[in-house]
């Protein structure tokens, strides 16, 4: 054997050698790898936060709010939605428009009654026609005036201006009635005149005033309870106040006279009032329970006027328009210490004032207010 021989048989005994030791050396760190089970990733336990609240971390990105509908949770990896309420509507309330649909039908039937009585119909039949048919009509034109919707005040004014307009046709035909005989009364087609011409001039107002005003319909509904409240006391006043000696058919002209005085001066108060104030729903349903306890509190006043040698029990009914006037009075002042729902509980409301300029004139100078109603 030579040297190089020799040498190249110990270089490839070595080569074994050490490949032998190195696939030795690798089959037992796989077996070793295959025995040991594989140890979790370390992580960082999760830090607290809120119920529904995305939990923002190094690296991932973050999302905006989800709205959800009230009672449903938000969703996870979204915010929880931060309140919201709509903003107030300038349009008319359902509520309104539906009041505005009632006294249109009344007045397009008391309109056809009008019309069937300044052209003497007396057949039921055909009489019934021209109420029935206006009657729908009325409505039917609401509809269309109210597409789009009216702003907010116009249809309670309009209705509100109607049913004081109707009331003045109807105080005036019955004073003329009473006062006067029976040859020269105005009779029924009178009365229907009256009352018709003065629904569609007040109408006709009310649409003008809420288009012109912006009034709150709280403000319609005051001025016109403000005519029935006066109306009625003033009537009190009027028959309590005749003389002694004269009787119902009589005394029904001082009631009358009274009850036509007292609704111009409830429709003057309550007017100028709601230029300053405008009531909650609670104080119109206090100041209209307190007339109905003012004047059951009255009654037993003529308990006194039993005997027949006292004056007459008619001068209790004076003692009733007092106390009538005290329990508006009253209920309007105790609701307007108590939060009312259905105005964002807010108790009473009053005009907004929003400057008070001069304004220079010939014999001097005079002050504008101006401002805005809620």
């Amino acid at each position: 054997m030579t040297l190089a021989s020799w040498f190249r048989v110990r270089v490839r005994g070595s080569l074994l050698s050490a490949s032998c030791v190195v696939s030795a050396l690798a089959l037992c760190a796989a077996r070793a790898e295959a025995q040991v089970p594989a140890q979790p990733y370390p992580q960082a336990a999760p830090a607290p936060y809120p119920p529904g609240q995305y939990r923002a971390q190094p690296g991932y990105p973050t999302y905006p709010a989800q709205p959800t509908y009230p009672g449903q949770a938000a969703p996870y990896g979204y915010a929880a939605p931060y309140p919201y309420s709509a903003p107030a509507s300038n349009r008319r309330s359902a509520t309104e428009i539906t009041v505005l649909y009632t006294t249109a039908a009344i007045y397009g039937a008391g309109l056809g009654i009008w019309i069937d009585s300044e052209a003497k119909i007396t057949d039921p039949g055909i009489f019934l026609i021209g109420p029935a048919v206006l009657g729908v009509a009325a409505p039917i034109g609401v509809y269309f005036l109210d597409n789009p919707a009216l702003p907010r005040g116009v249809p309670a004014a309009i209705a509100s201006g109607m049913v004081i307009g109707a009331g003045e046709g109807i105080g005036f035909a019955s004073l003329q009635f009473v006062t006067t005989n029976s040859a020269d009364a105005w009779g029924f087609r009178g009365l229907a005149r009256a009352t018709a011409l003065g629904a569609t001039l007040g109408g006709a107002g009310g649409f003008a005033l809420g288009y012109l005003q912006d009034p709150s319909p709280k403000s319609s509904l005051f001025t016109t309870s403000g005519v029935f409240w006066g109306t009625a006391i003033g009537s009190m006043f009027g028959y309590g106040a005749s003389s002694a000696g004269e009787g119902y058919s009589r005394a029904n002209d001082a009631a009358a006279r009274g009850g036509l005085i007292g609704f111009n001066l409830g429709l003057a108060a309550a007017a100028g009032l709601s230029t300053v104030y405008v009531p909650t729903y609670r104080a119109l349903s206090y100041m209209w329970a307190g007339a109905g306890i003012g004047a059951a509190i009255s009654l037993p006043v003529y308990l006194a006027y039993a005997g027949n040698d006292g004056p007459p029990a008619k001068r209790g009914l004076v003692f009733s328009g007092v106390s009538t006037t005290l329990g508006i009075l009253a209920g309007g002042l105790i609701a307007g210490t108590r939060p009312d729902s259905a105005d964002s509980g807010q108790g009473l409301h009053f005009a907004n004032i929003d400057y008070v300029l001069p304004v220079p004139t010939s014999n001097g100078a005079l002050l504008t207010v101006g401002g805005r109603l809620e």
